[in-house]
């Protein structure tokens, strides 16, 4: 269960040039124009990804400290520093102020383009979604995936320890580690899903809020649908390709491979000058074998001209 109503007596303030409402402690003053600036901001990268742009009024509540965060947004969201609520008539976002105070700007507006696309899908689609697709889809919108996360799905499908897509269809699980690999799962399938219908990420929603939407958004409660699908994003995880690819993609990999490239060339360079020490040692001992042939050359020949000396003397009389 969760609340739309701050037990917190709040401020609220309404930015027409964005269309935006904020609710706020008056305390936290000084972060309402940047949250409003950066709602806006995501709201156009929403736009450029999305089929259709959200145009509606948006609502943004920031909950002073994490308790009251909880009470409006209700206890799964534990983990969470903001959530999306599709509270009609103006959908809502919920930010926990004590993260707020933290996070670095460009994880605040990543958060806000993630929660955004909960908003786009609860005002265009007439059917609930799936947990695991719609958090696939705002997680892949947001572009808040890391090599680290891919190589995380991958070792999980390889171990056979990711979480069956038909638990994670109402609820993801309460625990860090499990519901951080049910995130990573989740925008997994949602891109191979894309990458399987040869689009964009806008292309492929397009199926979903076109005029056969309820169609489409059935086929994702199917188990007939759902289940085959696993086995097919299960196996592109595990195949050598994918294998591959993440080795190439890796810092590591690149890191062994400039280490592997100076050790080749320093194996190399010692390898020649081996091969030169080896040179100059043959060049050195021929040289000594071509010494040694011109000494006993030399002594032959000194041996040559005595004998010829003696043979051209006189022979005494008594000789013969």
């Amino acid at each position: 269960e969760n609340a739309t109503t701050s037990s917190v007596r709040l401020a609220t303030r309404y930015f027409p040039e964005f269309n935006l409402i904020v609710e706020y402690r008056p305390e936290d003053e000084r972060w309402v124009s940047d949250v409003a600036e950066r709602t806006d901001s995501a709201r156009r990268i929403l736009n450029r990804t999305m089929p259709d742009a959200l145009l509606a009024q948006i609502r943004v509540i920031v909950a002073p400290t994490k308790e009251e965060f909880l009470r409006l947004a209700g206890g799964w969201a534990e983990h969470a520093s903001a959530v999306a609520l599709r509270t009609p008539p103006v959908p809502t976002i919920i930010i926990n102020a004590e993260t707020l105070r933290t996070v670095s700007p460009v994880e605040l507006s990543r958060t806000l383009l993630h929660e955004l696309v909960h908003c786009y899908l609860g005002l265009r689609l007439k059917t609930r979604l799936p947990r695991w697709f719609e958090e696939g889809v705002a997680v892949t919108a947001s572009d808040d995936t890391t090599f680290e996360d891919a190589v995380a799905v991958a070792m999980a499908a390889l171990f056979n320890r990711t979480i069956p897509l038909r638990e994670l269809a109402w609820r993801f699980p309460a625990s860090a580690e499990r519901q951080r690999l049910a995130y990573r799962q989740s925008a997994s399938v949602v891109r191979y899903l894309v990458n399987e219908h040869g689009g964009t990420l806008a292309s492929f929603l397009g199926m979903y809020v076109g005029p056969n939407g309820e169609q489409r958004t059935a086929e994702l409660w199917d188990p007939f649908y759902v289940q085959p699908l696993e086995l097919r994003w299960k196996s592109s995880l595990r195949s050598w390709r994918n294998w591959v690819f993440l080795a190439s993609s890796s810092g590591i990999f690149w890191g062994a491979v400039a280490v592997l490239t100076i050790l080749a060339w320093y194996l190399k360079r010692q390898r020649n000058a081996a091969r030169r020490r080896e040179w100059e040692e043959e060049e050195r001992v021929y040289a000594v074998l071509d010494e040694e042939e011109d000494e006993k050359k030399e002594k032959d020949d000194d041996r040559d001209f005595e004998e010829e000396d003696e043979e051209a003397q006189p022979r005494p009389p008594w000789y013969g």
